[in-house]
Order: C-alpha cells, then sequence, then structure tokens
C-alpha cells in the first residue's frame, strides 16, 4: 500500500512540471562591493553618506544605480546627492537615484555622496545599492549601525609662576646699558649725580592661561626722603625720549626725574598702542595706574623673551636743584593671567 503512494506522488509531481514548467529560485548577483561611510553615527543627528561601490557589470549611459535607504533615514532628498561619472541625480522618498552618463566600469570603485539625511536611533539600519541593465541586474545590501556618542572630559589645573629675577652691570634693557647690578628685591642707585643711572630687573611668566598674561609694575609714591623732599617722575602722560632734567628753581618738579621702559613689543602705555617703546624712551608713573611692562597673548614658558621673560628698566637722572637726602620708594609687580 505504501509503495503504491509513493508512485501516485511522483506521477502527480510529473504531471505538474509538464504543465506549468521548471522554474527555480532566482537569486540577484551582488555588486563586486559596497560600503557606506557615515559623516558621524550619532543618532538624530545630519549626516553625510559616503558610498563607495564597484559594479561587477559594465554599467552604460541611461543605466540606472538605485540607493534605497531605511525608513529610519529621514531628510533624504536627491538635490543633495553627488553622482559619480557625471550621473543625473533622481529619486524620490528613500530612494535615491544615478542614471549613468559616463560609463562605470566594471570592479571600479565609485562614490555617490549624499548630505543632510538625519540618522534613526540608536540600532542598525540597511542602505541597498544596486542596478538593473542590460548587462544583468545586482545589488548588495550594507548596513550601519547608530550608536550614541561618548563624552570625553577632562581637567588641566590652571597654573602661573611669576619670577622677578636682578640683572648685572651693563645689560642692555631697550637701547640703553645699565648702570649698576641690581638683586631680586633691591634697586640700590647709590649716589646720584648729575648723569642718567639705569637699573633693572628681569621678569619672567609660566602659565597654561590661554588667553596669556599682563605684568603691571605700581610704585608707593615717588623716590622720597623722610621729609618731604622728592623726584619726580618722567612723562606721564607719553613715552619720551629721555632728556637730563632742565631746573626751575621755581618748580621743584622739574629738578630730577625717575621713569620705566620696558623691551616687550607689545605694550600698552601712554602714547604706545600695541608697539614697543622706542629705544631711549621712557614714562612716568602717574601716581594712579599701573604701568604695563609686559605682556602676551597665550601661554607662556618663562625662557622665551617677549613671550615668557622680559627686562624692564628704571631710569634716574638728578640736577643740582635736587635735595640732598635718602631717597626710597617701594615697586609692586602684579602678574595677571587670563584663563
Amino acid at each position: 500500500m505504501l509503495k503504491k503512494n509513493v508512485f501516485i506522488v511522483a506521477i502527480l509531481m510529473f504531471s505538474m512540471i509538464a504543465m506549468y514548467g521548471y522554474v527555480p529560485m532566482a537569486k540577484a548577483d551582488s555588486l563586486t562591493s559596497a560600503k557606506d561611510t557615515l559623516s558621524t553615527s550619532a543618532p538624530t543627528v545630519a549626516a553625510t553618506h559616503t558610498i563607495t561601490f564597484a559594479p561587477n557589470v559594465n554599467l552604460i549611459a541611461d543605466d540606472v544605480v538605485t540607493f534605497t535607504f531605511n525608513a529610519g533615514f529621514t531628510g533624504i532628498d536627491n538635490l543633495n546627492a553627488t553622482c559619480p561619472g557625471n550621473g543625473t541625480e533622481g529619486g524620490a522618498g528613500q530612494v535615491i537615484t544615478c542614471t549613468v552618463v559616463d560609463t562605470l566600469a566594471t570592479d571600479t570603485p565609485y562614490i555617490m555622496t549624499l548630505t543632510g539625511v538625519t540618522n534613526p536611533g540608536v540600532g542598525y539600519y540597511d542602505v541597498t545599492v544596486g542596478h538593473d541593465s542590460d548587462q544583468g541586474a545586482a545589488s548588495s545590501k550594507m548596513i550601519v549601525y547608530i550608536i550614541s556618542q561618548v563624552t570625553v572630559n577632562a581637567t588641566v589645573d590652571a597654573s602661573l609662576t611669576f619670577a622677578v629675577a636682578g640683572t648685572a652691570t651693563s645689560t642692555t634693557i631697550n637701547g640703553d646699558d645699565t648702570t649698576g647690578s641690581t638683586t631680586a628685591t633691591s634697586m640700590q642707585f647709590g649716589t646720584l649725580d648729575y648723569d642718567q643711572a639705569i637699573m633693572g630687573q628681569r621678569l619672567a611668566v609660566t602659565t597654561n592661561a590661554d588667553s596669556g598674561y599682563t605684568v603691571t609694575v605700581q610704585q608707593d609714591g615717588n623716590l622720597r626722603t623722610a621729609g618731604s623732599a622728592d623726584i619726580d617722575s618722567y612723562s606721564t602722560t607719553t613715552v619720551a625720549d629721555w632728556a637730563e632734567p632742565t631746573p626751575n628753581i621755581n618748580d621743584d618738579s622739574t629738578w630730577g626725574y625717575m621713569g620705566v621702559a620696558s623691551g616687550d613689543t607689545v605694550l600698552t602705555v601712554p602714547g604706545v598702542v600695541d608697539g614697543d617703546i622706542t629705544d631711549g624712551f621712557y614714562v612716568g608713573f602717574d601716581g594712579t595706574s599701573p604701568l604695563e611692562v609686559m605682556r602676551h597673548t597665550g601661554p607662556a614658558d618663562g625662557t622665551t623673551e617677549h613671550i615668557g621673560w622680559e627686562f624692564v628698566a628704571y631710569s634716574v637722572e638728578i640736577s643740582a636743584l635736587q635735595e640732598a637726602g635718602d631717597y626710597s620708594n617701594t615697586l609692586t609687580y602684579i602678574c595677571t593671567p587670563t584663563f
């Protein structure tokens, strides 16, 4: 009985093939290669798709290459597409088409770019590239993964080191040579005669301040005696070439001067805007505003001239009318970084 049933089934299968013909399962060929590179894989942001594909056959004029994007992608617009080989952009919805103009040779990589496509949420999504030409049909499905971006945080501590050092005799500062030596905390002019006396100091700044720093200097008052005598400031309205005092018996502000100079190249001082003080030029303390003597607009290493270190000079000269006595004052430097 079992054998009889098998024979009947065989007869029926043969009869069906004879009536309708045998149609095997069709499997489309794949392109030689295909990949989709996203400019960003972050979810819900606009990205550029760069699709590189190599056809498995020669694609000739009027053949069409089709790019089908998963429904999760939005903002797809053929106006934002660039086709290879002078191809013409087209398509609608999730589909971008490139109509071939210049032959796309088999096994040769070509690129189609599409900008302004908004990524879907986290997960993997497919993009298919294919063609249907007289030479045959082929398609390849590519997978891209949308993943949350990784936030990286780090902190760099702010740093600042400011140092003052003395200078030796005959150190050239802003075109003039110093007439004596100094330390970090003392400038001893000694007994003044009627010639210009110059003392200097070296300032150094090390900082990682993004916007750099400024160094200013201020005095607590003119060089003065325990009584009422003082040595007045040099020109306070603008920098000026050093000139010996021309004393007027009726004006004690003309009997002696003290001025400041710097070798920096980007100072803002009276009469100078973002420029260096001309060699031999000095400016005086006005009693109110600190004088800028050093500045830089970025991090400083403490070792590079005009960036990390600078000389500052102090000039004193008196006339025969300057009152006798022991004169002194105090200078204060302030280094201000900008982070």
